[in-house]
């Protein structure tokens, strides 16, 4: 597995965005915010969630599939308008990772509309780089 950080564009934003908080105080991230295009659902998937998984959740194919990636989908009227697949190192976290809490328990993907796509976000140092915790507050 790649350990390097090769985020993608919206990663890059969330860290961006994190890193212009201030510290102390309570830092929030609108994924409408973020995003230069229209959607209204967003998938995140765990590096584990299999194909299957997937297309059964978006309801629709998804193409060019990678194994072991983390992913973001968003989705409008049932089609995919953005993705990024990014890579995962399955000992650790790699240096700019996003990453979601919640997504211990199965199924492996959470949902989210632009109106709940809103996130306490925390910036944690690990041995390998930097990580941002999305958490979210809707």
């Amino acid at each position: 597995m790649l350990g390097c950080s090769r985020s993608g564009l919206l990663e890059r934003r969330v860290g961006e965005r994190v890193e212009r908080c201030q510290t102390g105080a309570p830092c929030v991230v609108r994924m409408k915010d973020l995003t230069g295009f229209q959607w209204d659902k967003m998938y995140v998937f765990s590096y584990g969630a299999e194909l299957s998984d997937i297309e059964t959740a978006l309801g629709t194919s998804f193409p060019n599939f990678v194994q072991f990636t983390r992913r973001l989908v968003f989705l409008k009227d049932g089609k995919i308008v953005y993705r990024e697949d990014e890579p995962t190192d399955i000992e650790h976290a790699v240096d700019g990772e996003v990453s979601f809490a919640g997504m211990d328990a199965q199924p492996s993907y959470l949902m989210f509309t632009p109106e709940t796509a809103v996130f306490s976000a925390k910036r944690q140092e690990h041995s390998h780089g930097v990580l941002y915790l999305l958490t979210p507050l809707k």
